[in-house]
């Protein structure tokens, strides 16, 4: 009788291991994980880039209320961290996000340069990180960083159509640029005169005033005054100086200004800057004026939730997140897996405010882009499209890494500018 009873609870124990232990091993690692998701937020809200860091994590925020505060039915939670516009600051406060907070994603940044410095350190980690703010340094998607993904531009992808398009369309034969010393605004404004002078243009005077520069007026008046236009990328709170300091100098209205993005005609900052603003042109690839059904509905809810039109980066971090969402929709919320998910995010195909987002090889945005010009429509100074580029490649004629090889057309100084 003993050894028949041990045998029967022998085989018991198999049936039941055959019957739960494999599978609920199994089961552990299919079903999703159920802790929250944690994205951390890189916004400079101390320094010249505080609009757009506002309008960052207003974008984050809008996002996670639209969803209920849920990724792939795993609750979402936010972690904001202001980096000072200082690289260095951005390296630590990433870390931080990574290693203390446990973000497994990251959205958000401005300046090329800090977005430089945090590169090699999310590659390292295996944490994507998701550039929704403005950094066009084009060696941060040509070149092998597979964490990192641009939602917004690259250099070449605004400053090279514009660049064309003053020549062609404004009949502009001589150029003056100004551009902020920055590794951002000198790529930017270098694909713009690169472009321009392409297409038949000649720029004739460089000035690179510091960013973060407290008075333009000096620097504008170093400007030449027998050019056709001036092409521009002064950005932040040192775009809304210029503005009012070109205006000052009775300049406005007698030679055209082309931003080489947004530099000084970003949606945010026009409030600042006022009429000071009106005429300028710009490229990007977005504006909250676009009229479509979709981004008619993200406006009216960000005005509705923060009493304000939204900035591109608004409409970037929102994208960005919703990128995030359906990658983790499609790892079966396995966010952790960092493999699935960064395949997954290669494959990001969303409807966003800008329109149809999707990423290139070099996982650059591929959007529409739009031309605009400043104006005062009633009484309020608003961008208005004038012109859609649907294919940026197709409009440079090239591929945007053999463009970027082709030997410089201006020199540009920087920090040796005279």
């Amino acid at each position: 009788m003993t050894r028949r009873r041990g045998v029967r609870f022998a085989l018991a124990a198999l049936l039941i291991f055959g019957l739960i232990g494999p599978g609920a091993g199994a089961s552990a690692q299919t079903a999703a994980p159920g802790g929250p998701i944690t994205i951390g937020v890189l916004a400079p809200s101390t320094g010249p880039f505080a609009t757009y860091a506002r309008d960052i994590i207003d974008g984050a925020r809008l996002y996670s209320d639209e969803v209920g505060g849920q990724l792939g039915r795993r609750k979402l939670e936010m972690v904001v961290e202001d980096y000072q516009t200082k690289p260095d600051v951005a390296l630590t406060k990433i870390r931080k996000l990574v290693e203390r907070d446990r973000a497994q994603a990251v959205v958000g940044l401005v300046l090329s340069a800090a977005a430089l410095a945090v590169k090699d350190y999310v590659n390292a980690q295996k944490v994507p990180l998701l550039i929704s703010g403005f950094a066009v340094a084009e060696n941060l998607t040509l070149q092998q960083n597979p964490y990192v993904f641009r939602l917004t531009y690259s250099a070449a992808m605004t400053g090279a159509p514009i660049g064309q398009w003053t020549h062609r369309h404004l009949k502009a034969k001589r150029a003056a640029i100004i551009a902020s010393d920055s590794v951002g605004p000198l790529e930017l404004m270098m694909a713009w005169a690169r472009a321009f002078e392409e297409a038949g243009g000649k720029v004739v005077q460089e000035i690179y005033p510091p960013l973060g520069t407290a008075d333009m007026a000096p620097w504008v008046g170093k400007l030449r005054q027998d050019v056709d236009v001036i092409g521009v990328q002064t950005v932040g709170a040192d775009g809304v100086r210029f503005v009012k300091a070109y205006q000052e100098y009775g300049l406005k209205g007698k030679i055209p200004v082309v931003d080489a993005s947004v530099g000084v005609s970003e949606i945010s900052l026009l409030p600042a800057a006022g009429d000071a603003a009106v005429g300028v042109y710009n490229i990007q690839p977005y504006q909250y004026t676009i009229d479509t059904p979709r981004n008619r509905k993200f406006v009216q809810a960000f005005r509705a939730k923060f009493g304000r039109d939204p900035g591109s980066p608004a409409a970037f971090t929102y994208a960005a997140m919703a990128a995030i969402d359906q990658a983790v929709g499609a790892t079966g919320g396995h966010i952790e897996d960092s493999t699935k998910f960064i395949e997954a995010l290669r494959r990001t195909d969303v409807e966003a405010p800008q329109g149809r987002v999707r990423f290139d090889r070099y996982q650059n945005v591929v959007s529409d882009i739009y031309i605009s010009r400043i104006d005062k429509v009633g009484d309020q100074i608003v961008p208005v499209v004038i012109e859609t580029i649907k294919n940026v490649d197709q409009f440079l004629g090239l591929d945007p890494a053999d463009y970027l090889k082709k030997p410089r057309l201006v020199t540009l100084k920087g920090s040796f500018a005279k």
